[in-house]
């Protein structure tokens, strides 16, 4: 029997799943992913159930099951603070809260952008600190960092007020929408009416100091209290040596309060670098890593723009450019193959519902398809997509997401086959 070390590959690419279909087919299944097909031909296929019907359609929700978390426990009620973490020094206290603080766009009073048009970092970082010169005496208790392009963090020390106890419209679920900035955050009970009118007055003073600038508005949602994990390796009982790579802050974030390696590739758009997150993922296989997470963003960007031939491209080179290497080096080493599993980690639908002139559905908690390939399991299912998955093992009744681990070998105990969606 050999004695090399069994390794286990996690790729999830945001946002791919979709309930779409063009001529009875997904984007996943319209796209050309022959390695991920190989995964569903030479392995076993289902359904998860990443989302859960009692908390938010979002990736930190279903990213923390996936990894062995569950979210009942330790979803912090918003991201904010995740995407604090991966930001150097800054802590924040039990009373403290965090708000995702998106620079965006409007026009009088109609939001039109919630990216302020893709704005680069390098745009983005000197309207922060604008913001922080003039606004930094007049709020002492509000801080404002930022994390990447138009992804802020508005930390409020000792806010004395739940998360629960405000409302934040989504900025990317909010195009179209019209809003007074000076009446944005509302308060859910009274414990949230003090919060709420001391960001709004924040609010307006930040829109006055951006005037004529690129963005003209700071749009803080996600509310959030600090993230605290059990360590992953206390949680699982995987002693092996593990990593992410990815670049989304909230992702880097949950890494660091688990004690996980973080690798920071690409970017969060359509036009990361596929190819230097397949690279990175190959080398720490080589390395030694024994458990490996590949994250690529790049999909659920394309479903939130609603271009269908943009998210096709992007599930294909995650498949030429993250699948295929790591198929290449099990390939390669079959002694070491534990376990190589491809799972979005929630549907974004590119054609999502409106009502009115708001987009609903963006995100929704339908399961979503995974292949997994371990060398020993196999069904008869020939190709990744949604609805293939329905016919494989793993299809009659979803998994559920804190099962996920399991499957993949990496952590072991209760029998696979009974893992199912309790939600």
């Amino acid at each position: 029997m050999s004695s090399a070390k069994k390794k286990h590959v996690l790729i999830i690419p945001d946002g791919a799943a979709d309930l779409l279909r063009i001529d009875k087919r997904s984007p996943i299944a319209l796209a050309q992913t022959p390695y991920s097909d190989f995964l569903a031909r030479e392995g076993v296929s289902g359904l998860m159930q990443t989302l859960y019907e009692d908390l938010p359609k979002e990736s930190i929700v279903a990213q923390l099951g996936m990894l062995g978390w569950s979210p009942h426990v330790f979803y912090p009620a918003g991201r904010a603070s995740c995407e604090l973490l991966a930001l150097d020094d800054i802590h924040l206290d039990e009373g403290d809260l965090a708000f995702r603080a998106n620079l965006a766009l409007m026009e009088g009073r109609v939001l039109v952008s919630y990216n302020a048009d893709y704005i680069s970092s390098d745009e983005a970082r000197p309207l922060i600190e604008k913001l922080r010169r003039h606004l930094s005496a007049e709020f002492p208790d509000f801080e404002l960092y930022h994390n990447a392009e138009f992804r802020n963090t508005l930390v409020v020390r000792e806010a004395n007020a739940a998360p629960e106890s405000l409302h934040c419209p989504e900025p990317h679920e909010s195009h179209g929408c019209e809003f007074d900035i000076g009446q944005l955050i509302t308060a859910t009970n009274e414990e949230g009416e003090a919060l709420a009118r001391r960001l709004n007055r924040f609010l307006l003073r930040a829109k006055e100091v951006l005037t004529g600038e690129r963005s003209n508005v700071l749009f803080p949602w996600s509310a959030s209290r600090p993230l605290r994990l059990t360590p992953f390796r206390e949680n699982t009982g995987f002693a092996g040596r593990v990593a992410v790579v990815g670049c989304m802050d909230f992702l880097h974030g949950i890494a660091k309060a688990g004690g996980m390696d973080f690798f920071k590739i690409g970017n969060g758009r359509p036009d990361t670098d596929y190819e230097a997150k397949g690279a990175k993922v190959v080398a720490l296989l080589e390395e030694g890593y024994e458990f490996v997470v590949c994250h690529v963003n790049a999909t659920d960007e394309a479903s939130h723009m609603g271009d269908l031939e943009l998210k096709i491209d992007c599930m294909e080179a995650i498949d030429n450019f993250a699948v295929r290497p790591v198929v290449e080096y099990f390939s390669r080493r079959p002694e070491e193959l534990g376990g190589v599993m491809i799972v979005p980690d929630h549907l974004t639908n590119v054609a999502a519902r409106w009502r009115g002139n708001r987009r609903i559905e963006t995100h929704s908690a339908h399961p979503v398809p995974f292949a997994l390939w371990n060398g020993r399991d196999r069904d008869a299912v020939t190709a990744y997509g949604e609805d293939d998955a329905r016919s494989g093992m793993y299809g009659s009744t979803p998994v559920a997401p804190l099962n996920l681990l399991d499957l993949l070998g990496v952590r072991r105990g209760r029998a696979a086959r009974q893992l199912v969606a309790s939600i």
